[in-house]
């Protein structure tokens, strides 16, 4: 059975970028930070849903075209780590679009 996961709502102004690791691949790369709405996901069906409410820069050298309220959906195995979490819990991700489009994950906390 396929899990449903979400994670919406940037609330404030976005600024991404890449990554100096990655500054070569990454065309974007930021930290965003959430809270785990519980509410929200039983309302649309999802297990899982996180209200991001900013993003930051991960460095300074990159650019950032997310618009605030688009969508952004994790893998499964990701999202599994957030389902057991209580409703309010603050997480942070680092979130990377490669130059190919794919996107990357990271949770930075809480440390699961």
């Amino acid at each position: 059975m396929l899990k449903k996961v979400a994670l919406l709502g940037l609330t404030s102004a976005l600024a991404l970028i890449a990554v100096p690791s990655m500054a070569d691949e990454a065309k974007q790369s930021c930290i965003l930070k959430g809270v785990v709405n519980k509410a929200k996901a039983e309302q649309r069906g999802l297990d899982v849903y996180v209200d991001f409410k900013s993003a930051k820069p991960a460095s300074r050298q990159a650019s950032c075209d997310l618009s605030r309220g688009q969508p952004l959906m994790i893998k499964e195995a990701q999202a599994e780590k957030l389902q057991d979490l209580p409703h309010g819990t603050r997480v942070a991700y680092q979130y990377t679009v490669m130059a190919d489009n794919t996107a990357a994950w990271q949770l930075l906390t809480p440390s699961l």
